[in-house]
């Protein structure tokens, strides 16, 4: 089970597909203003998860060089997924699908539709 990854232009899952599809149960360092895989600089505002295989750990900045400065949120998924998670919004923190899912927000001044640096980490 490889799963995917999909980063959203509207709240929850919502509007255009941002970015191409990335693979569950692997490793990104995306710079979302150098179109790293098909991103655009300060348009994703939400993201799906399906079918990821395990522990992973995504984060997202408004900063391009991933300061913990500026707004950023971490989503953890603690483990398997065999359905469809909406991580609805960066803005705020959440814990979804019974808690499998954690999402913790630092927010400054606004995180949705800011995003520069996308880092995501399988630890399985």
């Amino acid at each position: 089970m490889a799963g995917k990854i999909t980063f959203w232009e509207g709240n929850g899952a919502t509007q255009n597909q941002v970015g191409n599809t990335l693979n569950g149960g692997a490793n990104y360092n995306i710079d979302c203003k150098n179109g790293d895989h098909g991103f655009s600089n300060d348009e994703a505002r939400s993201l799906r998860l399906e079918g990821i295989p395990g522990m992973t750990l995504i984060k997202v900045y408004d900063s391009p060089s991933a300061s913990e400065g500026d707004d950023w949120a971490k989503i953890v998924i603690k483990g398997p997924i065999p359905g469809a998670v909406v991580v609805g919004s960066f803005n705020s923190s959440a814990n979804l699908d019974g808690g499998n899912v954690v999402v913790t927000s630092y927010y400054k001044d606004g995180l949705d539709g800011k995003i520069s640096k996308i880092l995501i980490d399988y630890l399985e």
